[in-house]
């Protein structure tokens, strides 16, 4: 009787008597299936990326993968939660943005965190200002629905940079439905196990058929950003940074990089050939399309040599420099010259 009396005591000043129980059993449940968008958790997210990807970086310098790493994407995996979903019930396309922080976060740690602290230590030398990396923007392009719960992959990587920009793209991918070709900083991965027992090396596939399609058919939006590098008010050239994080291969002596926004030659030399047609076809309506077609990857030789880097930086300046173009909106807008519709 007195441990009855005691339980009831306990019950009743948590609040676990009557339909509170089942309300506060409800919403421990939605919170479960929810656990990505509580408070703090992309800030959690966000740390457990850094401090992943730090010790990842000194793993990428140990295996001298260099400029054969440059161009490849990080991977990370997610799902769209019921309070990422709007009234269409599938996810809003204002949470696409939080995803993508963390894929570009996650690349940008492993790739530049050496050359960051390399370029931090000369600029010391010169000066005491501040140095660090600033977004300068985010676009993306929608093509399917992601659906309450589904899976879903964010593949991260850099297009291109310029004497200012360095341009960083992600495909929001269907989870399982693409296999990479390798992993560099996961070798353990590359073996896949059949239900026989035999090994095989893993293959570049959606579906079990390679992939050819462009743009590839398991995408389900396609977004850029740009980047730019500062010591105070001072920019600092992208190629230090990516020679500093050994991500480049030696120079020509007579190469120059050039300038913000330039239209390069659009030769394609890593991609598959369909990407590369539609990519000397480019226009501001197929842009999207391009972008989305450059997730297809070629097979070939996994040297990278100064030539090859240019001619996929000079493709992908193809789609910079219509990304580029935005920055006219600036002058679209009109502030006092016209009438309003009102301000509520």
């Amino acid at each position: 009787m007195a441990m009855s009396s005691t339980l009831t005591a306990l019950r009743s000043k948590l609040g676990l008597s009557g339909l509170s129980v089942l309300w506060k059993l409800l919403a421990i449940v939605f919170a479960l299936l929810d656990l990505k968008n509580l408070p703090f958790a992309w800030h959690i997210r966000l740390t457990k990326g850094l401090f992943t990807q730090r010790r990842t970086s000194r793993i990428r310098l140990a295996s001298k993968s260099g400029a054969a790493a440059l161009f490849q994407p990080m991977i990370i995996s997610s799902r769209s939660g019921i309070l990422e979903c709007d009234y269409n019930i599938h996810k809003s396309n204002s949470t696409y943005f939080s995803d993508f922080d963390i894929g570009r976060l996650e690349l940008l740690v492993n790739l530049f965190t050496p050359g960051t602290e390399r370029t931090r230590k000369e600029l010391a030398k010169e000066g005491s200002e501040s140095f660090g990396i600033m977004l300068g923007g985010v676009s993306c392009n929608f093509r399917k629905e992601i659906k309450p719960y589904e899976s879903f992959e964010v593949w991260t990587r850099v297009l291109c940079w310029d004497r200012k920009w360095v341009y960083i793209i992600g495909h929001f991918v269907k989870k399982g439905a693409v296999t990479p070709k390798s992993y560099t900083l996961q070798p353990w991965r590359n073996v896949v196990v059949k239900k026989d027992g035999s090994a095989v090396s893993s293959g570049y596939a959606v579906n079990g058929n390679d992939v050819k399609a462009a743009p590839h058919p398991a995408i389900f939006a396609s977004c850029i950003s740009k980047y730019v590098f500062k010591k105070g008010r001072l920019t600092i050239p992208p190629e230090r940074v990516l020679r500093n994080s050994e991500l480049l291969p030696p120079k020509p002596a007579d190469h120059e990089i050039p300038p913000v926004s330039i239209t390069p030659n659009p030769e394609a030399t890593s991609f598959d050939v369909t990407a590369a047609s539609m990519a000397e076809k480019l226009t501001a309506d197929n842009a999207g399309e391009v972008m989305a077609a450059s997730l297809t990857a070629k097979a070939g030789s996994d040297f990278w040599d100064w030539e090859r880097v240019e001619k996929e930086r000079q493709r992908g300046m193809k789609i910079a420099t219509l990304y580029n173009g935005l920055e006219a909106l600036n002058d679209e807008f009109t502030a006092d010259e016209r009438p309003v519709l009102g301000c509520y």
